[in-house]
């Protein structure tokens, strides 16, 4: 689990130039745009809403680890695709 945060924490501190989207096991899936609006924790990713995040109704998503089934990061351009 320490890897999975580390390696969260690094693509979250780069969400505001590339935003990572969160895909759960329910089938919700979540686009972070801003590293002030994601906490990771040792078990879990809190989410807060905020711009380019939606919540629906609540203030705040607990998304723990274990229901966290893929996770899309910033995808580098090729120089060719460039």
């Amino acid at each position: 689990m320490k890897a999975k945060a580390a390696e969260l924490r690094a693509l979250i501190r780069q969400s505001h130039r590339r935003p990572v989207r969160l895909h759960l096991s329910d089938g919700r899936s979540f686009t972070i745009t801003h590293p002030d609006f994601a906490a990771v924790g040792e078990d879990a990713v809190v989410l807060l809403r905020g711009p380019g995040i939606d919540l629906g109704d609540a203030h705040f998503a607990i998304c723990d680890f274990e229901h966290i089934v893929r996770i899309e990061g910033p995808s580098k351009k090729s120089k060719a695709a460039a």
